[in-house]
Formats: C-alpha cells, sequence, structure tokens
C-alpha cells in the first residue's frame, strides 16, 4: 500500500480548530469525564513525572481514537469508545511508555541542569502540593496544573528525531502502517504541511498555559480538543477528507394506516 500524504492549505488549523470543537461535541459528556478521571490521576500521581507522562500520552492519543470513533459512527455510545479503546490500549500504552521514556533520557543527558538529581524525571518531591488554597479557584488550578504542563510538553516528545512524528500513533493505529512505515510517512506529511503543523505546535505550547491560568477546571477538555484535532487534520492530509461527516437524526415513525 502506498501513502502520499496530501498538502493542506497553510490556514487549515482554523478549519481543523471547528471541526474538533464539532466532534467534542457529539460525544462531550463520556468524553470530558474519561479525560478529567485521567487528569485527577496524573494529580495523584505527581511524585512521578515518568507516570503523569505516560498517562498525558495515553489520553491524547485516546482522543484521537475518540474522535475517529465519533466521526464513522452516527451514534457512538460508551460501550463503543470503551470497546474501541480496549482493541487498541496496546498500541496506546506501547506508544506512550517509548516517547514518555525517550523524552526522560533526553532530559537527563541534555536538558537537565547540574543541580538538579538525574532521578527527577522518574521521582521527585519538588513543587509538590502539600496543602490546597483555600480559594477554590486556586486549588482546581493546583489540581490540573500538572495535565496541563504535561500536555504542553506532549507535542515535544511526539516530534523526537528519528523516533516519532505528529501523525504517527494514527497511521499505526487507523491505517494498519508499521511503526517504522509510519515515522517515515508521518514525516513526510509534516515536510509538506510545515506551516500547518507548526501552528498546530503553537497551540500545543500556548493553550495549555493559557487554560489552566483562566479555566483550570477545563484542562481536560484541552485534551479532547487536540486529540480532535490531531484527527481531523490527519484525516484530510492522509485520507483526503476535509468535513466531518454528518449526523443523520433519526426517522420520525410512519403511521400505517390498515
Amino acid at each position: 500500500m502506498v501513502i502520499e500524504p496530501r498538502q493542506a492549505e497553510p490556514r487549515a488549523i482554523w478549519r481543523w480548530s471547528r471541526q474538533a470543537i464539532q466532534l467534542v461535541g457529539r460525544g462531550f459528556s463520556f468524553w470530558l469525564g474519561l479525560t478529567a478521571l485521567l487528569c485527577l490521576w496524573m494529580f495523584m500521581g505527581q511524585r512521578l513525572p515518568i507516570l503523569d507522562a505516560i498517562l498525558a500520552l495515553s489520553t491524547f492519543f485516546a482522543s484521537i481514537l475518540i474522535a475517529a470513533q465519533l466521526d464513522r459512527q452516527r451514534f457512538a455510545t460508551l460501550s463503543d469508545v470503551l470497546a474501541m479503546l480496549r482493541v487498541n490500549a496496546r498500541s496506546i500504552l506501547l506508544f506512550s511508555t517509548v516517547i514518555a521514556i525517550a523524552g526522560a533520557l533526553i532530559w537527563i543527558l541534555l536538558l537537565s541542569r547540574p543541580e538538579v538529581p538525574w532521578w527527577n524525571a522518574f521521582y521527585t518531591e519538588r513543587h509538590q502540593v502539600v496543602e490546597f488554597s483555600p480559594e477554590l479557584y486556586k486549588a482546581l488550578r493546583q489540581i490540573f496544573v500538572y495535565a496541563a504542563y504535561a500536555l504542553g510538553l506532549c507535542y515535544f516528545g511526539l516530534n523526537i528525531p528519528g523516533l516519532t512524528s505528529f501523525f504517527q500513533f494514527p497511521c499505526v493505529t487507523l491505517l494498519g502502517l508499521s511503526f517504522r512505515q509510519a515515522y517515515f510517512v508521518s514525516a513526510d506529511a509534516q515536510v509538506r504541511n510545515m506551516p500547518a503543523i507548526l501552528s498546530i505546535g503553537l497551540t500545543f505550547m500556548l493553550l495549555p498555559i493559557v487554560w489552566v491560568l483562566l479555566l483550570p477546571p477545563l484542562v481536560p477538555l484541552l485534551y479532547a480538543f487536540f486529540g480532535a484535532l490531531a484527527y481531523v487534520s490527519f484525516r484530510e492530509i492522509f485520507l483526503g477528507v476535509g468535513e466531518n461527516q454528518c449526523l443523520v437524526p433519526a426517522a420520525k415513525p410512519v403511521m400505517i394506516s390498515p
């Protein structure tokens, strides 16, 4: 199978954002519930940065698959989504673990400061929340800041040279390519769509910062949005589908006279 990535228009990020918001709206209740639960686990694992990284990447990858499910099915239920995630659980965990460990090693070898112990990438007691603020708004920020920080770093983990590319995960799970094939095809797609990919990267870095300052309880919603954004951009570049599939309303019952 030959995959030929397409070139999207430079300002496609705006259209993709609109489509991503539409997909999030289709499964808002259970999608927000799942991401919120994982974000709370990130807070509980604040002493283990490597665990937070794996949880953040898993939440993002799961959101890509949820977006695909919501786009392909007229009416996706929670049981449909959970069944789909169980089928792809191995790929989600494998990608998340490999990228998180590679990112930790890069930090240890290249980015860590001399006075910071190397094991801080795996276990740390720095900047731990030991007492909540009496103000509810600040307390919520304390809880969700870990999830927002991890999401902001996701984009860098998804672009580790020689290891990962932004579209590699959906190429493996949704197109059935091997890890190696998906890397090269994804890298080709990124080069052809550099302005749009850089725009996505900018939103990955800026939105979590703004969100945790202004709307900390809605940080889990960002995972859903970025997962849907990654899916719709992948869908257009690799499948040539530029719009979400329309939801068909249930037909009205027809009265048949005797």
